[in-house]
């Protein structure tokens, strides 16, 4: 078994009609074959992602598709949601510094895919999805398989 670690840039085309998407991804997100879980901070970064898309016309209500996402991070939805540890932003911020180029908020979710998603795998693998080249090769370099 392994476990999905999924980016918000990945999680947001399985949401939006107009995002480049395949059927792979969707089935990886929803189907459910392998757990997939991501970070907290995915919540505030798929808002936003939403509050864009509404800007450039390409979304009209936010909310049923909000509302379908939280649901999917609820108690029997396809993704889970991993809390924020303390020690998150310290090792975030080595990874900035060893890594090439990455956004900070791309580091903070390989670091926690590295920290918690790892010790959630207990031993099984943990492949990131991320549609964000940068943040792929940031997550093989510090280890981790992509997809």
């Amino acid at each position: 078994m392994m476990l999905i670690y999924a980016d918000t840039s990945a999680i947001v085309r399985g949401y939006l009609d107009d995002e480049p998407t395949d059927t792979e991804l969707a089935d990886v997100l929803f189907a459910g074959e392998h757990p997939v879980v991501t970070s907290e901070l995915t919540r505030v970064e798929f808002a936003s992602a939403l509050a864009a898309a509404k800007r450039a016309n390409r979304l009209g209500d936010i909310r049923p598709v909000l509302d379908q996402f939280d649901h999917d991070c609820g108690e029997d939805g396809p993704l889970a949601l991993l809390p924020l540890q303390p020690g998150l932003l310290p090792a975030a911020r080595d990874l900035l510094l060893t890594s090439g180029p990455l956004r900070t908020l791309d580091a903070i979710h390989i670091t926690v895919a590295i920290l918690d998603a790892t010790e959630l795998a207990d031993g099984d693998p943990v492949v990131v999805l991320t549609r964000d080249e940068r943040q792929a090769a940031a997550a093989k370099a510090a280890g981790l398989e992509t997809l």
